[in-house]
């Protein structure tokens, strides 16, 4: 089991845990890809969790755009699930801080929508990417 984050430690906080892939691999590209998490969010005085299943490369393409915000604090990054489960969008401003403004919904496709916005600065971005580089180290993408 491993996490990836943003926001500080308790509050203010987007937090997704990899339980591990959803299945032993079986030569497909989208059976064997399916990681099980569970996502936490805790915006002000709302907090939310739920169960989800996200594919390996989502995390992987988030991952190139979040190397990139960090190098130049500039721009965007953006993370977008097929089952439309979280989606995370950060906007650097070039001097440190990270605008996140993010939609959660507890069911694929259908259910209750959860619209967060948390406030960032650069060291709090390179805690989170280290983070998710970890996720990704353990759950690489399975090839055919």
């Amino acid at each position: 089991m491993h996490t990836f984050f943003f926001g500080g430690e308790e509050q203010e906080r987007v937090e997704v845990t990899v339980h591990g892939y959803e299945r032993a691999p079986v030569g497909e590209y989208y059976d064997d890809n399916w990681l099980s998490v569970e996502v936490e969010v805790q915006a002000g005085a709302f907090a939310g969790r739920f169960h989800a299943a996200f594919l390996t490369g989502e995390l992987v393409s988030f991952l190139e755009g979040l190397r990139v915000l960090h190098s130049s604090l500039r721009g965007d990054a953006r993370f977008t699930t097929m089952e439309e489960q979280l989606s995370l969008s950060l906007e650097g401003n070039g001097l440190g801080h990270i605008a996140l403004k993010g939609r959660a919904s507890d069911q694929p496709g259908i259910g209750n929508q959860f619209r967060f916005q948390l406030s960032l600065d650069q060291t709090q971005l390179q805690a989170s990417l280290r983070s998710l580089e970890v996720v990704v180290n353990a759950y690489p993408v399975r090839l055919q």
